[in-house]
């Protein structure tokens, strides 16, 4: 979807702009429905309840507006984002980053892209919380590429865990991963009996080849879903010049992949 500026209080789209990628401000491709899409047979995949790619181009973003009862998640992958909130919380984050935030009873925030040239793209993830009308929190974590350089970084996970190595707790059986893969490299996840995941290709392309079945061939934007027991490597492959877009990529041949793990509970609304 490419909305109107106005609806998120951005001026009028400057078409002209010789550092703007997009003629629209935004440009957001919807997981699940969401907005204007509603698909009755996609209205989650689990607690996963939302999942957007955002790109926003220069000195626009989302105003201020209200959530509740939600773990709001967002990953930065390209550029500046700049989150205020209701809470007293501003700051700015960039590529690799993750920001969390409990709706809870009641929250108001923006997201903006402050930068004068640089379009933001980031991936948004609303996950359903186990419990209703939690007290809103925020947390920030800046990532680094070592540690998801040819790895899983486990980004997010459940608050209740005591085992979990997350960088950020979040009120929910769910957990983030994310990884950069280099050419030539694999890298492996298994999803436990009893567990599902939603695998979001972010950058490159790569083969996924899981236990059963055969090779699937993910390229950015695409994303599958995965059922435990299962055990699924990743392998850069090589992506088509159309698959690129305009902004930045992994690197020449490597592979930027987003992984939402959870307890098993199907897809459907009815599920929850």
């Amino acid at each position: 979807t490419e909305p109107n500026p106005a609806w998120f209080g951005n001026p009028a789209n400057e078409s002209r702009n010789p550092l703007w990628t997009l003629k629209n401000w935004l440009k957001s491709r919807f997981h699940f429905s969401f907005a204007e899409y509603s698909n009755p047979h996609n209205i989650n995949f689990g607690v996963l309840r939302v999942m957007n790619d955002d790109l926003v181009q220069p000195n626009r973003g989302f105003g201020e507006h209200p959530h509740r009862d939600a773990e709001i998640c967002t990953y930065v992958v390209q550029g500046h984002l700049t989150h205020q909130d209701s809470m007293g919380t501003a700051e700015t984050l960039h590529r690799g980053a993750v920001q969390f935030m409990t709706a809870g009873r009641g929250v108001s925030h923006s997201e903006h892209n402050l930068h004068q040239s640089d379009p933001l793209r980031f991936i948004q993830i609303w996950i359903t919380t186990r419990t209703r009308g939690l007290k809103p929190n925020y947390g920030s974590f800046v990532g680094d590429e070592a540690g998801r350089r040819n790895q899983w970084q486990h980004l997010v996970g459940d608050v209740n865990d005591s085992k979990s190595s997350s960088a950020i707790q979040i009120n929910q059986d769910a957990n983030i991963h994310v990884t950069e893969i280099d050419a030539g490299e694999t890298v492996t996840f298994t999803v436990a009996e009893g567990r599902q995941a939603y695998l979001l290709c972010v950058e490159g392309a790569g083969v996924v080849r899981g236990d059963h079945g055969s090779d699937e061939v993910l390229v950015r934007h695409d994303a599958a879903e995965v059922y435990g027991p299962n055990t699924f490597t990743i392998t850069p492959a090589e992506v088509s010049a159309e698959s690129t877009e305009t902004a930045a990529t992994a690197g020449a041949g490597a592979a930027h992949f987003l992984l939402v793990e959870m307890k098993h509970t199907g897809r459907g609304r009815s599920d929850l």
